[in-house]
């Protein structure tokens, strides 16, 4: 006699959002991503953001001059995020993986990926990272933001991290290490944050990467805005 095989879980942004929601403003570090987000957007107005999910942070390019498009493969998570943001007529939701967008068709000026690369396997995340690569803009951004895990994890990111439900959250090296496989990239500027999990400084409910990554500019090139 077999076992039939396991329906998968679906993510918690899934079968909980609006508690997923809430503890995103209250315990997860929205509103300190959303200031590394919105310096980093500065003007660009053709946005892509890779595995928006529930849509938390397209809130930051829900009332800025943009052409925005989200795009994720959880149906359930891509029709909570046009129910959302259903009365602007500027943004997008579609249940697309993004190696099927064509490059002949699509130039973006700013590609967002903000804590989904921690949910996709090696191979996958190259993949699409260098997928995601020819849909930019000459002058266009790729800005990445995600877990920096260290050696001194403090009670609310070790509390944080027992939650996560991504399976791939990886430590620094190897993390910077996937987007040196991105042959036409290059990164810009690199830091790491201290995510507040709230509006206080503390508690720090992450360390996080945040990466500008722009086309890779010949010797001699003008570097990109």
């Amino acid at each position: 006699m077999t076992n039939a095989a396991k329906t998968p879980k679906k993510p918690l942004q899934s079968r909980f959002p609006r508690l997923w929601l809430t503890a995103q403003y209250l315990l997860a570090g929205f509103f300190y991503r959303g200031r590394a987000i919105v310096k980093h957007l500065d003007g660009r107005r053709r946005v892509l953001e890779v595995g928006c999910s529930v849509g938390i942070d397209s809130v930051h390019f829900s009332k800025r001059p943009c052409d925005y498009l989200g795009v994720d493969i959880d149906a359930d998570a891509i029709a909570l995020a046009a129910g959302r943001y259903r009365d602007k007529g500027h943004m997008r939701f579609l249940l697309k993986d993004v190696r099927t967008l064509s490059p002949a068709d699509h130039a973006f000026d700013f590609i967002l990926f903000c804590g989904s690369l921690h949910h996709m396997p090696d191979a996958d995340a190259v993949s699409i990272l260098n997928h995601t690569a020819g849909l930019l803009a000459p002058d266009g951004i790729m800005v990445v933001i995600d877990y920096a895990l260290h050696d001194n994890p403090g009670w609310m990111e070790r509390f944080i991290l027992a939650l996560e439900e991504g399976r791939h959250v990886r430590e620094q090296e190897p993390f910077l290490a996937l987007l040196t496989q991105i042959p036409d990239m290059e990164i810009a500027e690199q830091e790491i944050f201290r995510n507040p999990a709230f509006l206080l400084p503390w508690p720090i409910m992450a360390h996080k990467f945040c990466l500008k990554l722009r086309k890779r500019q010949p010797a001699g090139g003008q570097p990109a805005p």
